[in-house]
């Protein structure tokens, strides 16, 4: 299960998975300890949201600060809801305020101390990877396009044939996001899961004219298509539009909200 930290006013989330860990420094931020206003109250760290660059300049900082991180070493995400995953070293860091130097990647991997991934949420699953043997760090950013293309699969594959991941040594958490109470979607996009896999319908409700899809549970079953073991994979069973008071959800706030970020680096 995740446990709600407080640092301050900084709440934050953690996964047990991953906890035991002492080398590992992984977080998913929530809306509270920050100083936006408004629907984007309080940590909101989109700077493409609408928010005040100084406001999300210094939720940033205080991520830092509070979770004892050089905001120098972040590597962040630019994503468009592909299933493009990146190797990012030490050549990325020190652009957090500035942007990306690289374009459509929704998942980053590393095997780099001292060099934190970032990823954005406000609905979309953020799947965190942690091989410790080979000693490898993945995140991803997988809403229902990335889900549908199979973006967390891709980042298990590129664990086992780029560093020689076993299967085994996987750990997976697949954080906070719509939950199969609130992923709504209409029978177009239900219609392109069923043809990508036949599947995917046990993890579909169908409540006309409405299809509702388990993301956590077919992320789930994609990882463990390729090997990683139901024990190694926790779900946090938390959805973003039911506890919009603690979360950010875009579907929740109608399109006007902030973002949350998935934080994962090995110390």
């Amino acid at each position: 299960m995740y446990k709600l930290n407080k640092i301050q006013d900084f709440e934050y989330i953690t996964f047990s998975t991953f906890e035991q860990y002492d080398d590992l420094l992984h977080c998913f931020t929530t809306r509270k300890g920050g100083v936006s206003k408004g629907a984007y109250e309080s940590m909101n760290i989109g700077f493409s949201t609408g928010d005040s660059r100084e406001n999300v300049k210094r939720n940033i900082e205080i991520i830092g600060e509070r979770l004892n991180i050089n905001v120098n070493d972040i590597v962040r995400t630019s994503q468009t809801h592909t299933c493009n995953i990146k190797y990012v070293d030490e050549e990325y860091k020190g652009r957090i305020f500035e942007g990306s130097t690289f374009k459509n990647v929704d998942g980053i991997y590393t095997d780099k101390r001292e060099l934190a991934l970032m990823t954005f949420h406000a609905d979309c699953t953020p799947v965190f990877f942690y091989d410790p043997v080979k000693r490898l760090i993945g995140l991803v950013h997988a809403g229902w396009r990335g889900t549908l293309l199979n973006i967390a699969g891709k980042m298990a594959r590129t664990f086992k044939s780029d560093f020689n991941s076993y299967a085994k040594d996987i750990k997976v958490a697949i954080g906070p996001s719509l939950g199969p109470c609130c992923f709504e979607v209409d029978e177009d996009v239900a219609d392109l899961f069923l043809l990508e896999n036949k599947e995917f319908e046990k993890y579909m409700e169908i409540r006309k004219p409405k299809y509702y899809f388990n993301l956590w549970e077919i992320n789930k079953y994609l990882l463990m298509k390729e090997g990683i073991s139901e024990g190694n994979i926790e779900i946090s069973g938390t959805c973003t539009k039911c506890n919009n008071d603690l979360l950010f959800s875009h579907r929740g706030q109608g399109g006007k909200r902030g973002l949350m970020a998935g934080i994962l680096m090995m110390k």
